[in-house]
């Protein structure tokens, strides 16, 4: 069937602000490489550069990044007369004034982006393309021959659908953003309405964003942008990603040209744009499954080592306790026989017959049964002091390759290799690694005389055409 309306492009722009990027006194300032990966053209060579505590960029360097870029061929082309339907520009900005809510977010985040600071504006030579209106021509009521539309959006809570007013996010006031998605996306045209959503912070602001808009509005084309994206870790970025697609039914989009077309622009009539950045999320699909069956796979063998520990340490600790009440109790009746006899053999000399071999013969019993329970007693204490060391070292080993595949399962490391040699070598020093540890934990097994391998204590295993002499 046919669109009943024309198509509607909406492009979200998430806190690109000069405290995220430049500002390296910002607790919230992301990595250089992250920076990098939106700010800097990876063929150009070039290098982010610090001037006290910012970071500088040129114009030059700025205009062919891939962020600027993209604005370029989507937000720019329109502005040129380019472009199919209409493209609304929301750009959201945080921007704190002193109050309760700022203060609650400031004691864990750090202070950031404070109204009027340079810090809050936008980032330092992308104002031109965020904010065109302020460069625009003198027909630029219409919005650029009806293309283009430019919405400013500051938010000053974590929740971009909340407002605050100084105090404690109020629920029942709607906030700035909610006021324009309500007009833009609950009109009923989600089947003509395609959303792109870009920015920082993935794991936070970027993934928020994403949850309230599924949550409110039926969009059918949601986007977010691997490429145009980005967190303080690569692993919050790749798990918010993730998160995103799985739960959110979000689709993640690596190419910028491809994004730019989604967003109507024809980006092939205007400048080649690159694809921005080597780390892209398809790179990573199974990265976050990997990781996550990895320790999966670990805390299913824990569990083995404690079901197979514990019931035997039950065992020993009932034989343990019954052997004590009974060799108690059998000592009990032992010294009141004894004690009872001695009592009646002193007012009843006459009737001590036979007391002394009854007395005798007890104590004789009870030195047998002592000794027949003694010797199982002691050996059951034995194997519960050798099982409880045995359980500590199987924990010890499960901490211990979980650490290990832990920091070898990076993102970076399961990266894939354009050459079968660097991933073979890479392999080999995670099975060194192993079995490193492996010969650690095989000796501790070996000084407790539990070898795995079934061999006497000490004894190495025979290698192959090498067997072991009869005694």
């Amino acid at each position: 069937m046919e669109p009943s309306a024309p198509s509607q492009y909406v492009l979200i722009t998430q806190c690109l602000q000069n405290d995220f990027f430049l500002n390296l006194d910002c607790q919230l300032s992301l990595p250089d490489s992250a920076v990098s990966k939106l700010l800097l053209d990876s063929e150009s060579g070039a290098s982010l550069r610090t001037e006290g505590h910012r970071r500088v960029l040129s114009e030059a360097e700025l205009r062919r990044s891939p962020l600027a870029r993209f604005l370029d061929a989507t937000v720019g082309s329109r502005t040129r007369g380019h472009g199919d339907g209409v493209l609304h520009l929301i750009n959201i900005r945080d921007w704190h004034v002193p109050g309760e809510a700022y203060d609650l977010e400031r004691r864990q985040y750090g202070a950031h982006c404070e109204a009027g600071t340079w810090g809050a504006a936008y980032v330092d030579g992308l104002t031109e393309l965020l904010a065109p209106e302020l460069r625009a021509p003198a027909d630029a009521g219409s919005g650029w021959g009806g293309r283009l539309r430019v919405h400013h959006v500051r938010s000053n809570t974590l929740f971009d659908f909340q407002h605050s007013s100084g105090g404690r996010p109020d629920l029942s006031e709607p906030a700035p953003l909610t006021t324009l998605l309500d007009g833009l996306l609950g009109d009923g045209r989600q089947e003509t309405t395609h959303v792109v959503v870009i920015g920082v912070l993935t794991d936070i602001k970027v993934q928020l964003l994403l949850t309230g808009i599924r949550s409110r509005y039926d969009v059918r084309q949601l986007v977010v942008s691997d490429a145009l994206t980005a967190s303080r870790t690569l692993e919050r970025h790749l798990t918010a990603l993730d998160f995103c697609q799985r739960v959110l039914h979000t689709e993640v989009m690596t190419g910028l040209a491809e994004l730019a077309r989604f967003l109507g622009s024809r980006p092939d009539d205007d400048r080649r744009l690159s694809r921005g950045g080597d780390a892209e999320f398809v790179g990573y699909s199974s990265y976050i499954q990997d990781k996550q069956g990895i320790l999966s796979y670990e805390d299913a063998r824990m569990r083995d080592y404690r079901i197979q520990t514990a019931e035997r340490l039950r065992r020993a600790q009932h034989t343990v306790g019954f052997a004590s009440k009974f060799l108690l109790g059998l000592g009990t009746c032992l010294l009141a026989s004894a004690l009872l006899l001695s009592l009646v053999g002193v007012f009843l000399p006459d009737r001590i017959g036979w007391q002394s071999p009854a007395v005798l013969g007890a104590l004789g019993v009870g030195q047998i049964v002592t000794l027949f329970f003694a010797r199982p007693v002691r050996s059951v204490q034995d194997a519960l002091a050798e099982e409880t060391r045995y359980r500590m070292i199987l924990e010890s080993r499960s901490l211990k390759v979980a650490l290990a595949r832990f920091h070898i399962t990076t993102a970076a490391a399961l990266r894939r290799h354009d050459d079968a040699e660097g991933q073979t070598d890479a392999l080999a020093r995670q099975l060194q690694i192993l079995e490193r540890m492996d010969t650690a934990d095989f000796e501790q097994l070996r000084r407790l005389g539990a070898d795995p391998r079934t061999e006497p204590p000490g004894a190495g295993r025979p290698r192959s055409g090498n067997r072991p002499q009869a005694s």
